[in-house]
C-alpha cells in the first residue's frame, strides 16, 4: 500500500524514497503559467484583430503604424509574462528565493540593471521602444540600413529582420536603427526607380528617340505609367547617352523590370534607326 507522507513515499513493505513536494508545486506553477502565457498572447491577437476590422478604411500608413506598435509590444509583454513565470517557479526553492531577494534589496541590482540598459541586451531593447514609438521604420517599408536595403518584415525585441531582393534575411540590432543613418522608402514616396542608359548614333533625332522609347515604356507592363522620363546623358564614344527612369510599385521584381525595360527601349530605338553602332 502507497501513501505520502511529509514529502516520503512509503510503502507498505518499508520506504522506497524522497519525493520532494517543491518539484510537485513547480510544474504545478509552469503549467499554470504557461496557460497564463498562451492566452496573453491569444487575447492580445484577438483585441489586435478585431480593432484592425473596426478602422478596416484606415489610411495604409496608419495601419503599418499602429501593426509595428502592437507587434513590438506584444512581444514585450509575453517575455514580462514568461520573466514572471519563470521567476515564480524558481523562488519555490529557498536557495533561488534568497538571491532574488539579497539582489532586490541591494543596489547592486539596481547598478546591473542600468549597466545593461546601456549595452546589449536590454540596449536593443530600449531602441526598439523607441523605434516602436518614433516609427522611422515599419513593418513592411522598404529601408536601407547601413549597406542593407530590403522590406521590414519583423521588429523583434532585439534585432530588426529585414528580406532583401534577392530573398536573403539580415538581422539588424535594434541599438543600429538609433545610431545608423536610414533610408525609408517608403514613407512619402512608395515607389522603386528603374534606370538605364542607351547609346544613340550623333545626329539621330533626339525628341524623335524621346517618343519612340516613352511608347515602348507604356506598354510595359508592371511600370508606373506617366512617371517615365528620358534625359540626354553623356556624349562620348561618338553616341550620345540617354538615361531613361521609369517608376514601380514598391514590391516590384526590379531586377526583371530592368531586364524588360532594357529590353523594350534597345527595340523601340533599333526600330526608329537611332541606335548607335
Amino acid at each position: 500500500m502507497r501513501r505520502l507522507r511529509a514529502g516520503r513515499l512509503v510503502l507498505s513493505d518499508g520506504e522506497l524514497g524522497w519525493v520532494d513536494e517543491r518539484w510537485v508545486r513547480v510544474i504545478v506553477t509552469s503549467a499554470a503559467w504557461v496557460f497564463v502565457l498562451v492566452a496573453v498572447r491569444w487575447a492580445l491577437e484577438r483585441a489586435y484583430t478585431t480593432w484592425e476590422r473596426r478602422h478596416a478604411d484606415s489610411d495604409p500608413a496608419e495601419v503599418a503604424r499602429r501593426r509595428t506598435t502592437f507587434s513590438f509590444l506584444s512581444r514585450i509583454a509575453i517575455v514580462l509574462v514568461a520573466a514572471i513565470g519563470a521567476w515564480s517557479a524558481l523562488s519555490i526553492f529557498s536557495q533561488t528565493a534568497e538571491v532574488a531577494r539579497a539582489l532586490l534589496a541591494s543596489g547592486a541590482f539596481l547598478a546591473v540593471v542600468a549597466g545593461l540598459a546601456l549595452t546589449t541586451p536590454l540596449g536593443n531593447l530600449g531602441a526598439g521602444v523607441l523605434v516602436a514609438f518614433t516609427q522611422p521604420v515599419r513593418i513592411g517599408d522598404r529601408v536601407t540600413v547601413g549597406d542593407q536595403t530590403g522590406f521590414v518584415e519583423e521588429i523583434n525585441t532585439i534585432y530588426t529582420a529585414l528580406l532583401t531582393d534577392d530573398e536573403k534575411r539580415v538581422f539588424v540590432p535594434n541599438t543600429q536603427l538609433t545610431t545608423t543613418a536610414i533610408v525609408n522608402r517608403t514613407i512619402r514616396d512608395p515607389r522603386r526607380v528603374v534606370s538605364a542608359e542607351f547609346p544613340i548614333r550623333l545626329g539621330a533625332p533626339i525628341d524623335e528617340a524621346r517618343t519612340a522609347v516613352l511608347r515602348a515604356l507604356e506598354g510595359l507592363e508592371g511600370l508606373r505609367p506617366g512617371e517615365s522620363r528620358v534625359l540626354v546623358g553623356d556624349v562620348k564614344g561618338g553616341a550620345v547617352w540617354l538615361t531613361v527612369t521609369a517608376s514601380a510599385p514598391l514590391r516590384a521584381d526590379v531586377i526583371q523590370l530592368a531586364s524588360d525595360l532594357r529590353e523594350a527601349v534597345l527595340d523601340a530605338l533599333g526600330e526608329a534607326g537611332c541606335l548607335a553602332a
